[in-house]
C-alpha cells in the first residue's frame, strides 16, 4: 500500500477553542491529511472519527441534517458557518505605530549574544527581525513604520546607524552590519555612567534620610569646614584696654589727648583698614543660593554654634556665616532680611516672612559700623567723618552748700567732671560690639573750697 493512501494523523477536534484551538486552522490541516484517493464517503467517515466524543463538535455533527452531510463540500460549508473564518485585525496607522514602538530594545541587550533558533544572534539583531516581521504582518510593505522603530532605539546603537531606509530589509541589514567592537566600547561607557549615577543616587538618599551614615557624612563635612574658620583666627584683634578713671580737680588742666587722667599715656584701640576687615570677612565663603549651597550653609551654621555656643557673639575673630541669597555684608542691606531694595528700607520697615538669624543680623550691624569707621575724607565722593575714640570730659552742674563764718549759707555752683573716651553711636547702641567703660561721675569740689570764694 502506498504511504500516500494513508491519512496523516491530526489532533482531535473539540470545537470549544481550548488551548488556543483554532477551528478553521484545524479543518485546513484535516484536509491536507486526507489522501487524494479518498472519496467523499471516506472523507466524511474520517471527519467523524476526528471529533472528540461527547464534546461540542461531536454534538454539532450528530445534529446535522442528512442533506448537509451528503457531500464533503456541503460539510465544509456547514463547518465554516458554525466556526467562521477569523478576520485579521484592521489596525489604524496610529495603532500600528503603537505596536511597533511597544517593541522596546533594552540597552543591556545590545551587543549581547542570545539564543535565537539553532544558531543564535545578538540581541539587537533579534529585535530588528522581530520588528520587521511585526510591521510586514500588518501590511507595511512601503516601510512607513521604520521611523517609529528608530525612535525606540537607544543612542548606544543609533549612533552607529544610517537612520535613513526605504525598506525593512535595508533597516535590518544596517543593524546587522554594526561592528561588535564599537558596541563593546559603547557598553563600557554605559556601565561607567550607570555606576556614577548609582553613586550619586546613593549619596542623595543618604543626605535625605537621617541615618547614622548621613550623620557621619555631615560630621565629616563639618570637620572639613573647620580650617576655614580657624584661618580667621590667625590675626585676632587686640583686646581693648580697661581704664579705671578717677575724679580729678577742675583746677587741674585737662590731660592731653592720648594721655590718662593723671598724665599717664594710654594706647588707643588699633584701627583696622577696610582691606583688613574685608580680608577677615572672606574667611567664610558666601555660598550660592542652590540646594548644595543651602546645605553647606546649614552645616557652617551648625559648626559655628557648636564651636561658639547657641548664644555666641560674632566678631572679626569668629565671623558668622551669611545665608545664601542675601547680599554681601556691608552693602547697605536691611538687618532683618539681609537684602537691599530701591528705595532702601530699614529693619523696622521690613515685612519679610523669612528673617535672617539673630546672630547674622547682629553680625551685619557690627560690620557696617566697622566699615563706617574706615571712611576717610580722602576717599572719592563727599567727605565722610571718621569715628576715632577721643578722650573727653563731661561736665554737669550740681548743688554744693557754702559755709562761712558769719551769715547765712548760700548755694554755690560747682561742677562734676566725668572723664571718658568718646564712644561712637554704634557702641552706645550695640551691646554685641566692643564696649568702652561706663561713665563714672565724681564731685569736683570734694576737697574744699575753690580758690575764688565768690562763685556767683
Amino acid at each position: 500500500m502506498n504511504s500516500r493512501d494513508v491519512p496523516r494523523p491530526v489532533p482531535l477536534f473539540y470545537g470549544d477553542y481550548r488551548e488556543n484551538e483554532e477551528p478553521t486552522t484545524w479543518f485546513a490541516q484535516f484536509q491536507l491529511s486526507l489522501p487524494d484517493s479518498y472519496t467523499d464517503a471516506k472523507r466524511l467517515q474520517r471527519f467523524e472519527m476526528q471529533l472528540a466524543p461527547g464534546h461540542i463538535a461531536d454534538q454539532w455533527f450528530t445534529g446535522l441534517a442528512a442533506s448537509t452531510i451528503s457531500s464533503f463540500t456541503a460539510l465544509r460549508t456547514a463547518f465554516h458557518q458554525r466556526w467562521p473564518l477569523p478576520k485579521p485585525p484592521a489596525y489604524s496607522r496610529a495603532q500600528q505605530k503603537e505596536r511597533v514602538m511597544a517593541q522596546v530594545l533594552k540597552e543591556e541587550d545590545i551587543g549581547v549574544w542570545t539564543a535565537d533558533g539553532a544558531t543564535g544572534n545578538y540581541g539587537h539583531v533579534v529585535w530588528a527581525h522581530k520588528v520587521m516581521r511585526l510591521a510586514l504582518g500588518m501590511g507595511d510593505i512601503a516601510g512607513f513604520l521604520i521611523e517609529p522603530a528608530l525612535e525606540n532605539i537607544p543612542n548606544m546603537l543609533k549612533d552607529h546607524l544610517l537612520c535613513s531606509y526605504s525598506t525593512w530589509q535595508e533597516f535590518v541589514d544596517d543593524v546587522e552590519s554594526v561592528p561588535a567592537i564599537k558596541l563593546k566600547r559603547a557598553r563600557e561607557e554605559l556601565d561607567k555612567e550607570r555606576l556614577r549615577d548609582a553613586d550619586i543616587a546613593r549619596l542623595k538618599a543618604q543626605s535625605a534620610s537621617p541615618s547614622a551614615l548621613s550623620l557621619q557624612l555631615s560630621q565629616l563635612s563639618l570637620d572639613a569646614a573647620r580650617p576655614a574658620y580657624r584661618s580667621a583666627l590667625r590675626n585676632p584683634i587686640p583686646s581693648v584696654p580697661s581704664f579705671n578713671y578717677m575724679p580729678t580737680s577742675s583746677n587741674r588742666p585737662l590731660p592731653p589727648r592720648g594721655a590718662g587722667l593723671r598724665g599717664s599715656t594710654f594706647t588707643n584701640r588699633p584701627a583696622l583698614s577696610r582691606m583688613q576687615i574685608l580680608e577677615k570677612l572672606g574667611a567664610v565663603p558666601h555660598h550660592p543660593n542652590t540646594e548644595m549651597g543651602r546645605r553647606q550653609y546649614e552645616m557652617d551654621v551648625e559648626l559655628w554654634h557648636h564651636t561658639h555656643g547657641a548664644e555666641g557673639i560674632p566678631s572679626l575673630d569668629y565671623p558668622y556665616p551669611l545665608r545664601p541669597g542675601t547680599v554681601e555684608i556691608g552693602s547697605g542691606e536691611c538687618y532683618n532680611c539681609g537684602m537691599t531694595t530701591d528705595p532702601i528700607h530699614f529693619s523696622s520697615q521690613c515685612v519679610s516672612n523669612e528673617p535672617i538669624r539673630t546672630q547674622e543680623s547682629r553680625w551685619r550691624q557690627y560690620v557696617a559700623a566697622l566699615l563706617r569707621r574706615t571712611a576717610s575724607p580722602a576717599m572719592p565722593g563727599p567727605p565722610r567723618p571718621t569715628y576715632m575714640p577721643t578722650p573727653v570730659q563731661h561736665v554737669m552742674p550740681i548743688a554744693q552748700p557754702y559755709y562761712q563764718a558769719y551769715g547765712p549759707s548760700h548755694p554755690s555752683s560747682v561742677f562734676a567732671v566725668m572723664p571718658q573716651e568718646d564712644p561712637s553711636w554704634w557702641e552706645q547702641q550695640n551691646s554685641w560690639g566692643y564696649q568702652d567703660p561706663g561713665y563714672e561721675w565724681g564731685p569736683e569740689n570734694c576737697e574744699g573750697l575753690p580758690s575764688m570764694v565768690d562763685q556767683r
